[in-house]
C-alpha cells in the first residue's frame, strides 16, 4: 500500500484487524528496512517470515520506496497487502524519499501505536531513531546487516549520525557473531542492551552437488548485488589472468545492480567480455549454480553473506575472502579457501591450484553442505525465533 502525502491508509479488505484492533492487540510491531529490492537485508526479511519469526505480533512491513520491486509480491503474501506499507513507489532510495518517509514513519506509529519497531539497514535505522526520539514508549530494536558503510563521500556524516542517534536504541541485533562484535562502535552511549544474532539464512533440504568432475571449459560462479563493495573486479582481473596463462575459465554472475555496465566494460577492456556472462537475478540461482566447478566470493565488506552461504548449502567448493559472516562459519582448506582482498593474482593462483585436485575440491564441497545442513537447519532457526519473538514481546506491556 503507498501511503498518500498526508494520510496513512491501511486497508482491512483482506484481513479483519483494523487500526483501532491492532492498537488493542498485544505485541504489535513495525518493521522498516529501505527497499523493495532483492538484497540480502531484503530476502532475510522473506526467509524471517517464512520461518515463523515474528509470528506472535501484528507485523506492519513499512518501506522507504519500492526499489526495484522484485520481493514485493512475497512480503505482500506473507504479511498480508494492508499490513505492507510504502513511503514511496521510488526506484532508488533518495534523500527526498527518506524525508518524506520520515514524515510517514511517524503517521504510521500514532496511527499503530505499536510495542516494538525493528530498523533494518543504515539508513532506515537513522531516519527510524530520528522518529523514534519523539515516541519515548516504544522499543527500538536496531538490525545490524554489515559491519562497515561503503565508501561513500557521505560515510563519517552517516557514522555520525547512527552514533549520535543510538542512544534512542534498546536492542541490537545482527545477522550473524561477527557483525554484532563489530558494530558495537556504533553504540558509544554508556547503557545497557539486550543483544542477539538472528540469523537471515535457513538451509534448504535439497540435494547437494554430487558430481566434482571438470570436463571442458572450468566453470566459475558468482552472485551478488552488483556494487562496488562486492568487487568483482578483482573476479574479472583474475579470468584474464587465467586466460593469459592459457586456462580455459568462464564465469557466470547472478544479479544485477548499478555496477553492471562498469563490469561489461572491464571485461571487454580485459578481452575476456566472451568469458563472462551477467545472468541478472534467478530466484534460487543456487540451483543453476551447482552445475559450475567453483564460486567465487570476493568482496571487500558483508554481513552475513547470504551466496557464500547459499553456494556452501549446495556443496560448492568455495574461493573467498574472509569478510563478515565467512569468519563464522568459513575455515580455509576444510570449506573453502580463503584469498586475499582485492589481489586478483592470488584469486587467479588460487583457482589454479584448485582445478586439478578433485578430491580436494570434493572434500571441501562436501564439508561445506554439512556444516550449512547442521548450524542453519530450520528447526534450530524456528526455535531461535520462538525464543526472541517471547522475550521481545514480554518486555513491552500492552497498550490498551
Amino acid at each position: 500500500m503507498l501511503l498518500g502525502p498526508s494520510t496513512v491508509a491501511l486497508t482491512t479488505e483482506a484481513r479483519r484487524d483494523s487500526p483501532s484492533e491492532l492498537m488493542k492487540a498485544p505485541g504489535s510491531a513495525i518493521y522498516v528496512i529501505n527497499t523493495l529490492s532483492r538484497g540480502g537485508a531484503e530476502h532475510g526479511l522473506v526467509t524471517l517470515l517464512e520461518n515463523g519469526f515474528l509470528r506472535q505480533c501484528n507485523l506492519t512491513v513499512f518501506v522507504f520506496g519500492r526499489g526495484d520491486g522484485g520481493l514485493r509480491q512475497r512480503i505482500a503474501d506473507l504479511v498480508g497487502e494492508e499490513r505492507l506499507v510504502e513511503a514511496t513507489q521510488d526506484a532508488r532510495l533518495t534523500l527526498a524519499g527518506m524525508m518524506r518517509g520520515a514524515f510517514a514513519l511517524a503517521r504510521l506509529i500514532r496511527q499503530v501505536r505499536p510495542e516494538v519497531v525493528i530498523l533494518s539497514l543504515k539508513q532506515a535505522n537513522i531516519i527510524g531513531r530520528a522518529v523514534l526520539m519523539f515516541n519515548r514508549d516504544v522499543r527500538c530494536v536496531a538490525f545490524e546487516h554489515i559491519a562497515r558503510l561503503e565508501r561513500r563521500p557521505s560515510v563519517h556524516f552517516y557514522q555520525f549520525l547512527l552514533r549520535a542517534l543510538s542512544i534512542r536504541v534498546d536492542e541490537v541485533w545482527a545477522d550473524c557473531p561477527t557483525t554484532l562484535r563489530k558494530t558495537r562502535s556504533y553504540y558509544p552511549w554508556p547503557r545497557q542492551r539486550r543483544e542477539a544474532v538472528v540469523p537471515l539464512f535457513v538451509a534448504s533440504r535439497e540435494a547437494a552437488k554430487c558430481n566434482y568432475r571438470i570436463t571442458g571449459p572450468i566453470k566459475l560462479v558468482m552472485a551478488g548485488r552488483f556494487v562496488r563493495r562486492k568487487r568483482f573486479d578483482v573476479a574479472i582481473d583474475a579470468l584474464a589472468l587465467l586466460k593469459s596463462r592459457g586456462v580455459d575459465a568462464r564465469c557466470t554472475i547472478f544479479g544485477i545492480g548499478p555496477e553492471g555496465p562498469a563490469m561489461l566494460a572491464r571485461a571487454e577492456a580485459a578481452n575476456v567480455a566472451d568469458r563472462l556472462c551477467l545472468a541478472g537475478f534467478v530466484d534460487k540461482w543456487w540451483r543453476e549454480a551447482a552445475q559450475h566447478d567453483i564460486f567465487l566470493q570476493t568482496s571487500e565488506a558483508e554481513g552475513f553473506c547470504l551466496v557464500a552461504a547459499e553456494a556452501m548449502m549446495v556443496g560448492l567448493p568455495m574461493i573467498t575472502t574472509v569478510v563478515g559472516g565467512l569468519n563464522d562459519y568459513s575455515a580455509h582448506d576444510r570449506n573453502a579457501v580463503h584469498v586475499p582482498i582485492g589481489e586478483a593474482a592470488a584469486l587467479a593462483d588460487a583457482i589454479a591450484e584448485l582445478v586439478p585436485d578433485e578430491a580436494r575440491r570434493r572434500r571441501i564441497g562436501t564439508s561445506a553442505a554439512e556444516q550449512m545442513a547442521e548450524l542453519y537447519s530450520a528447526e534450530t532457526a524456528r526455535r531461535t525465533f520462538h525464543e526472541i519473538d517471547t522475550r521481545l514481546f514480554a518486555a513491552s506491556p500492552v497498550k490498551g
